[in-house]
């Protein structure tokens, strides 16, 4: 590519992409070249789940790839198990990763002009399935090809092309949720209460800014302790698209009010200390954890609790699993739905306790989606205080559908997304 073709956002997330970067495409794609060296036949097994590790996609990995792609070619249908396992390894690797000029370094052309015959394969089984889920990984790889070396093709000119047509004609419903609630679940378990006053713990994010809304809503609770956990090192720019998750610009200028100082001892563990962590809370004989602006938690934790872990999601389960829920389910047209589940191993898979759909208006689609969460966690809290247990929830049904951070060019349409008269973002 030529310096002036890619934008700044380009080189870091991967998009968006500029009039002259596809003009860039189009004269490389009208120069000879020769033909890539033939890679011996493999036939299509299991998803080619290598290709997503540049230092492990060998020539038989490729050949595997390019087998596995072409047997899929055209086909417009619900994505397979196979592809929805390499959407997740995909999703889950560096590929995409900010900078993306830096993973780009990685990639030679051979390589990338396989990335861009996924991305196809992606484009139209999007279209076909409707599953913007593809149309965002597409992106993704289309974005470290654009920076990788590519091939002189017409591929990477009609990857890209197909690309932005996508984009163009994406509808954004932009719904805006109405406040409807949904029935909060309170079935008793069979088990008895085995304490008069169950303990509770909180593990929360360092510069977790919903920790101090929480312990002010929590006063009346037996809060046992937090444990403060100390996040790790940035991993995105600061200019990058995916430093937070997306919500529509607030015209709110409302204040809030500031919580008192909490009186609940503190204490503090560094990233993924999680060996601290689990003293702690033995120390406190927790018998309910709540998670409030945490990643991901091992066994080591959800062991401890004698009742158990329970974490607010600001997706409706199991639809809407992962990341980047609330922006997904504007795009789709759906609700913004918050929901407190039960923490297993599993992510974003235990009983839902309870959920209710976000209301609308001041202050904001943001601090309404907070304070929904905290809410619902306050009322499990509850729960668990007057009875002993924990509700005994509803298992997931439906489908299941991870989601993944949302790709700029994505949120921009979202955020150029016109809205219902009255409705505030």
């Amino acid at each position: 590519m030529t310096p002036d073709a890619l934008t700044d956002s380009a080189r870091t997330d991967g998009g968006p992409i500029t009039v002259a970067t596809l003009r860039d495409l189009r004269a490389q794609a009208l120069r000879p070249s020769p033909p890539p060296a033939p890679l011996p036949a493999v036939p299509p097994a299991g998803p080619p789940l290598l290709i997503a590790r540049p230092s492990l996609a060998d020539n038989q990995a490729r050949a595997a790839a390019r087998g596995w792609i072409a047997a899929r070619a055209g086909q417009r249908r619900v994505a397979d198990p196979g592809d929805e396992a390499l959407l997740h390894v995909v999703e889950t690797s560096a590929l995409g990763r900010p900078p993306v000029e830096t993973v780009a370094r990685a990639i030679d052309a051979d390589l990338a002009e396989l990335y861009l015959l996924l991305a196809g394969h992606w484009l139209t089984l999007a279209q076909g399935a409707a599953d913007r889920r593809y149309l965002n990984a597409a992106l993704k790889l289309l974005g470290v090809c654009l920076v990788a070396p590519l091939p002189a093709t017409e591929l990477a000119a009609d990857t890209l092309a197909r690309s932005l047509e996508a984009l163009d004609t994406l509808t954004v419903h932009s719904p805006w949720p109405s406040g409807r609630p949904l029935p909060v679940v309170e079935t008793a378990t069979n088990a008895p209460a085995t304490m008069l006053e169950p303990r509770i713990a909180v593990l929360a994010g360092a510069d977790s800014r919903g920790l101090p809304q929480f312990l002010d809503a929590a006063r009346n609770l037996p809060i046992a302790g937090v444990v403060l956990h100390d996040a790790g090192q940035r991993a995105e720019p600061p200019s990058s698209a995916y430093a937070s998750a997306w919500y529509p610009a607030s015209d709110s200028t409302r204040p809030r009010p500031v919580p008192e100082p909490s009186t609940v001892p503190h204490q503090r563990a560094a990233h993924r200390d999680w060996l601290t962590i689990a003293a702690h809370l033995a120390d406190w004989r927790t018998d309910l954890l709540v998670l409030i602006g945490m990643d991901v938690v091992p066994s080591t934790i959800l062991a401890v609790p004698h009742l158990g872990t329970i974490n607010a999601h600001n997706g409706a389960l199991p639809g809407y699993r992962g990341m980047d829920a609330v922006a997904w389910a504007v795009l789709a047209g759906d609700p913004v739905v918050c929901s407190v589940h039960h923490v297993t191993e599993d992510v974003d898979a235990g009983h839902v306790l309870t959920a209710r759909e976000v209301p609308t208006g001041v202050p904001g689609l943001r601090q309404s989606v907070k304070d929904t969460q905290l809410e619902l966690l306050t009322d499990v809290c509850l729960h668990v205080a007057a009875t002993g247990f924990l509700p005994a929830g509803q298992p997931q049904t439906g489908t299941p559908r991870r989601h993944y951070r949302m790709h700029p060019a994505l949120r921009q349409r979202l955020d150029t997304a016109p809205r219902p008269n009255g409705a505030a973002a």
